[in-house]
């Protein structure tokens, strides 16, 4: 019998159907979206030049980037929205030779290997994933799939204190490959695999990825067209909370629910009724990740700039080792060349072109944190090739979720630094290769990680004139109304449709309160620290969240204690600006909302145990 984990109670949960195209919807985003990006452009054009309050230059000009800044990202996200263009599905490759160009080698079937790549992750919670992937059907009978537990953790028996991993994929019949070193983290693992095997057609996994049977027959028909480097498909995480009534939380946090005494028994029943209808935690560590998967990456395929994200990928084995074949011979090129320039006799430059073979590894995946997105763009520049990418529509797989809020801080924050790193070091705005609407949808990726620069400013804004009383601009008058709130609604419209059914809420809020650690991955990666390569947890684990909760804490607090003081002074007839007191109080509950949502994450509690 296998272990049972949290969740084996989630096991009937379905996922989400895909947005079906629309192409009266697609264009009806589109003239919302040009018109949001007129207003925004006409708002901005009055803020620069015709609202900056003089009294306050500093703080109304900072404003007044902040929000240019914010504007741009919108803008961005317009494009990134523009339409759907879901390539035609076909059915499964069987031959070589719908593949590739055999060029006069026999035909023959195509060999898929299918990769787990493991770590320090539950032995039997990989057992798991090895099960699911070993049940993976295809209509082909002379199509080989071999199943490889990829373990970094050198979990092989030669560590009595550890688990072993080599003997749950003995047990299951799959293979199990090592190396003595964890270079290059992910990519590195990888890279030994593929050493190791032949699979024209490869899919990773992760360890607590779990496909669905069809995962293989419904992506592999897209390397029909050859030029197809990957096939991403969503992540679904099916352990997210559940929705609970707010009464359910509050009698569990007053010990209720077992109660015989009267007095709790009434309160209990009291607690029923104001808040029986009332569902409160759906989603409260903000991990559904349909928006990201169904609307941000799939619609990428319309400039064919779906990046890859890892887990639930299926890849084409020649284009990964053309990318590193490539990288080999540019150094070779570019040692050449540099001797030459030296006025390097041709000996010495043949002894060096040698030394260089010897030393150097072909490397099919980019070593860095964010192996994934790195190696995404540096296929797509491949201008001798011209690699193509699919987000696929459907779910394929089953995930899990981070369990409490310092693993998800540790994963977003591996996804900032690993994204700003690329930004300071491979920005893809001036990479060669590739096309205008690549460059603006994986800069629009990494752009998304300077938001907390704006985000603080738009959080201490309202708190900078509670208690200094300065406007930001010239008056919150019928003017700053006329031109802020026809762009906000029309923006709030579009991304309405450009959304069409799921929930941005969660999103939004998150948005928001990952201010603070998003800073610190934006001053670790501009200080130059090497970003690590950190196993996200799987299942749960209690952790101190109160550093990451603190400055949400703070800034609450203080915008509380300014809306009290000007309160004060409003009921004293002292205040200056009443407008803006009332524009602030309103800015303010929709800061004190998103910034929330952390402090209840870091002390949330399941109502039940841990295992079942």
């Amino acid at each position: 019998m296998k272990k049972q984990f949290y969740f084996n109670r989630f096991e009937h949960r379905k996922p989400y159907p895909a947005i079906r195209e629309n192409k009266l919807r697609t264009l009806l985003f589109q003239f919302f979206g040009i018109v949001t990006i007129a207003l925004g452009i006409a708002y901005l054009n009055w803020r620069w030049r015709y609202s900056l309050n003089p009294d306050a230059m500093t703080f109304s000009v900072f404003l007044v980037v902040a929000e240019t800044l914010s504007f741009i990202s919108t803008v961005m996200i317009i494009i990134n929205f523009w339409a759907y263009k879901d390539p035609e599905k076909t059915p499964p490759v069987r031959m070589l030779s719908e593949i590739e160009d055999l060029q006069g080698r026999p035909d023959r079937p195509v060999t898929i290997d299918v990769f787990i790549a493991t770590y320090n992750e539950d032995v039997e919670l990989v057992r798991y994933s090895i099960i699911d992937a070993k049940n993976l059907n295809y209509p082909y009978d002379d199509v080989e799939i071999k199943v490889y537990v990829l373990d970094d953790g050198r979990r092989d028996g030669r560590d009595p204190k550890k688990e072993n991993m080599k003997k749950v994929a003995e047990e299951e019949g799959v293979g199990y490959l090592i190396r003595e070193h964890n270079e290059g983290y992910k990519a590195g693992n990888l890279k030994n695999a593929l050493e190791h095997t032949n699979g024209d057609i490869f899919a990773i996994l992760d360890a607590d990825t779990r496909p669905f049977p069809d995962f293989l027959v419904n992506t592999t028909g897209y390397f029909k067209r050859k030029k197809v480097a990957w096939v991403q498909t969503p992540q679904w995480f099916y352990d997210t909370t559940e929705a609970q009534p707010l009464s359910e939380v509050i009698n569990g946090r007053l010990n209720l629910h077992q109660t015989q005494n009267f007095f709790g028994t009434q309160l209990k029943k009291f607690n029923n009724f104001i808040f029986g209808k009332i569902m409160v935690n759906e989603d409260i560590f903000g991990n559904d990740p349909r928006l990201f998967y169904d609307v941000i990456l799939r619609k990428r395929n319309f400039f064919n700039a779906a990046f890859c994200c890892g887990a639930g990928s299926v890849h084409r084995r020649e284009a990964i080792m053309s990318l590193a074949v490539k990288d080999f011979a540019d150094k070779l090129n570019k040692l050449e060349n540099d001797l030459k320039s030296r006025n390097s006799a041709e000996k010495e430059i043949k002894e060096q072109k040698q030394a260089l073979i010897l030393k150097e590894e072909i490397i099919p995946f980019k070593f860095h944190a964010s192996e994934d997105i790195y190696t995404s763009i540096m296929l797509h520049a491949d201008k001798e090739n011209r690699w193509e990418s699919i987000q696929h529509a459907g779910v394929e797989c089953r995930m899990l979720s981070t369990q409490d809020l310092d693993s998800w801080i540790k994963q977003h924050q591996r996804y900032a630094e690993g994204s700003l790193d690329i930004a300071f070091k491979d920005n893809p705005i001036f990479i060669k290769g590739l096309t205008l609407g690549q460059r603006i949808c994986y800069f629009s990726t990494i752009w998304s990680y300077f938001a907390p620069l704006w985000i603080l400013v738009f959080l201490l804004s309202p708190v900078i004139f509670f208690f200094t009383l300065d406007l930001p601009v010239r008056a919150y008058s019928f003017d700053f109304f006329k031109y802020f709130l026809p762009f906000q609604i029309v923006n709030t419209i579009t991304i309405a449709i450009g959304c069409w059914g799921i929930a941005t809420k969660r999103g939004d809020q998150y948005y928001i309160s990952s201010f603070w650690f998003m800073i610190l991955s934006l001053i670790s990666v501009v200080r130059g620290k090497k970003v690590k390569f950190n196993v996200t947890p799987k299942g749960k684990a209690l952790a101190k969240n109160t550093p990451h909760i603190l400055p949400h804490i703070i800034i609450i607090s203080l915008t509380l204690l300014g809306i009290a003081w000007n309160g004060v002074l409003l009921a004293l007839g002292r205040h200056p600006t009443p407008s803006g007191f009332a524009a602030n109080s309103f800015w303010c509950i929709f800061n004190i909302i998103s910034l929330s949502i952390m402090i209840r994450a870091a002390y949330w509690r399941p109502v039940e145990t841990e295992e079942v």
